[in-house]
């Protein structure tokens, strides 16, 4: 319950009627994820920086919602080896998506704005590691 209030409470740069029908609509019929039980976020590109750097915050702050994901990675991965999908009843529903990164993705931008106004150096996640 508590991850649909958190998805209540999240805010997108734009927010109108048509934009919310817009996102269900394409969350619904155009991505594939939620047959497997995915969330949304599960789908981002882990090696890039900005959602290295969420994903490592996530751990720190909500561990379970961490591990969550991870679950549902290794099963999604697991179905899809097997070429099968979850039953209709398990797919994950619209009112299930937490958008669990978002907050720490626009804490990033938020930071690297404020950095490039002021300094301009480049933070350290986003520093090549060798």
């Amino acid at each position: 319950m508590a991850n649909q209030a958190a998805s209540k409470a999240i805010q997108f740069a734009y927010n109108g009627t048509i934009a919310s029908t817009l996102r269900k609509f394409a969350w619904t019929n155009l991505w594939g994820g939620r047959e497997y039980g995915l969330q949304f976020h599960d789908t981002y590109f882990e090696p890039a920086p900005e959602v290295t750097e969420a994903l490592r915050r996530l751990n720190l702050k909500e561990p379970h919602v961490f591990d969550q994901r991870k679950i549902r990675l290794s099963r999604a991965h697991t179905l899809a080896l097997h070429g099968e999908k979850l039953p209709k009843a398990e797919w994950t529903k619209w009112n299930q998506e937490s958008w669990y990164l978002k907050p720490y993705l626009d804490e990033i931008e938020a930071e690297k704005k404020a950095r490039a106004e002021s300094s301009g150096l480049i933070p350290p996640y986003e520093m090549k590691q060798h």
